[in-house]
């Protein structure tokens, strides 16, 4: 077995080639040291140069940083600030409709909100609303109930009409019979009339009996009281039918008398419609009063909502207001600032006193803005610690010894459009030659 692992051990020898036969064999010879003399010195060179131009790069950087401060005075800190106008309120009050936001813009003379004065009393103003409401309703069921009225009026008047006109044609008809009895009788009248002349003058030649001349006399009588009879009748039921015609029936007794009633029944809807449209107008009237009234109220209460309106057109920099807020006589209701006349409030060293005065022209840069705008000192005041006025020139308790402030104008305002408020409360770099 130790044989058979010689064997082996010398048979992977043999096949696995020798490490040091594959490394590369350095050259010998004076060619190859002068080669890898000239490497290394390119290699020195070139660490040389670059260490020389990083060196060259912060040297040229802190002259750059240095250059202001050398030939020009630099502001130590500087703000960009605009105009503000503060809305206050001199009475005491609420706040009606919705107040502009924060960063809104707003025009000059636009009603920013309206103050309604010390919470007026509208329970006068509501009873009457409620008042008018109830009587308006009355009036309209009153109106409603005289129409239904006038319904059931025009089927009475229908009824009866239909009846009266059958009862006119009767009272015609019987009227018409009377008048025709009255004719006979009067016929029947002459010819009694006729019989007794003749009987008298045959009694008296003795012709006829006495018993003849009184049967004709009786007769007379009979015809005269036939004719009187008939001539009442007639005037009856003329009489019968002039009231037909007029809707009066006499000598009811055919079962009309529910026609009659609805005559009758429409004459107390006329009356009972009379009352109801006397009350509706008492009520109109009595409408028209409280209306009146109401709009005397509603003046009254317009009277104490005030209008507040925005001194300068701008965009709106601070507000707590909300709608239903309550205000106090003094209290500042929202800041309107003005971002197109932008200035910078800027601080300079003591040193610079001498130097940085009003119309000293400057330059500046506004925070995010590549450009430079051209501006001067418009004001400048004492040698000492100064307040920074950094949001819309109010200060914020930030003192810096050893500075003075100056507030420079800008010739020409940069070219926000209606982002320029966002310059308002940015840091700005301020300098002048020196």
């Amino acid at each position: 077995m130790d044989s058979t692992r010689i064997r082996l051990d010398e048979s992977r020898t043999k096949m696995t080639p020798s490490r040091e036969l594959l490394a590369p064999v350095p050259a010998s010879g004076p060619a190859a040291g002068g080669a890898r003399e000239a490497r290394e010195g390119r290699g020195i060179r070139w660490g040389r140069l670059v260490r020389w131009g990083v060196g060259l790069a912060i040297l040229a950087e802190a002259g750059w940083l240095a250059t202001p401060t050398v030939l020009y005075r630099t502001s130590v800190r500087a703000t960009v600030t605009a105009p503000v106008v503060a809305v206050r309120v001199s009475h005491e009050g609420e706040v009606v409709g919705t107040p502009p936001a924060v960063g809104e813009r707003v025009s000059a003379g636009q009603v920013l909100f309206e103050l309604q004065m010390a919470v007026p009393d509208r329970r006068p103003a509501e009873r009457l609303r409620g008042e008018i409401e109830s009587a308006r309703k009355s009036s309209a069921a009153l109106e409603a109930q005289v129409a239904r009225l006038d319904e059931v009026k025009r089927e009475l008047g229908k009824h009866f009409s239909d009846y009266r006109e059958v009862r006119e044609a009767q009272a015609q008809r019987q009227a018409a019979e009377q008048a025709a009895r009255v004719q006979s009788a009067e016929a029947r009248l002459k010819t009694a009339e006729f019989e007794v002349a003749m009987q008298r003058r045959l009694s008296g030649k003795g012709v006829s009996s006495g018993v003849d001349l009184a049967r004709a006399e009786n007769a007379l009588v009979e015809a005269r009281t036939e004719l009187e009879v008939a001539r009442q009748s007639a005037a009856r039921h003329q009489l019968q039918l002039e009231a037909a015609r007029k809707g009066l029936f006499v000598g009811e007794a055919d079962g009309g008398q529910d026609r009659v009633a609805s005559r009758q029944r429409c004459d107390e809807i006329e009356i009972q419609q009379a009352g109801l449209r006397e009350r509706r107008d008492e009520l109109e009237a009595q409408i028209r009063e409280m209306e009146a009234r109401l709009a005397s109220e509603d003046r009254h209460l317009a009277a104490t909502r005030i209008p507040v309106r925005s001194p300068i057109g701008g965009v709106v920099w601070s507000s707590p207001l909300a709608a239903g807020s309550e205000i106090s006589p003094g209290w500042t209701a929202l800041e309107v600032v003005d971002p197109a006349r932008l200035r910078v409030e800027a601080l300079f060293r003591d040193a610079d006193a001498q130097r940085i005065r009003p119309g000293l022209p400057v330059k500046v840069r506004l925070p995010g803005s590549e450009g430079v705008l051209d501006g001067h000192v418009a004001r400048v005041s004492a040698p000492g610690p100064a307040e920074v006025e950094p949001v819309a020139g109010r200060p914020d308790g930030s003192a810096y010894p050893g500075t003075f402030r100056a507030t420079v104008a800008l010739d020409r305002q940069p070219d926000g459009g209606e982002r320029a408020e966002a310059y308002v409360g940015g840091s700005a770099v301020v300098w002048a030659a020196r």
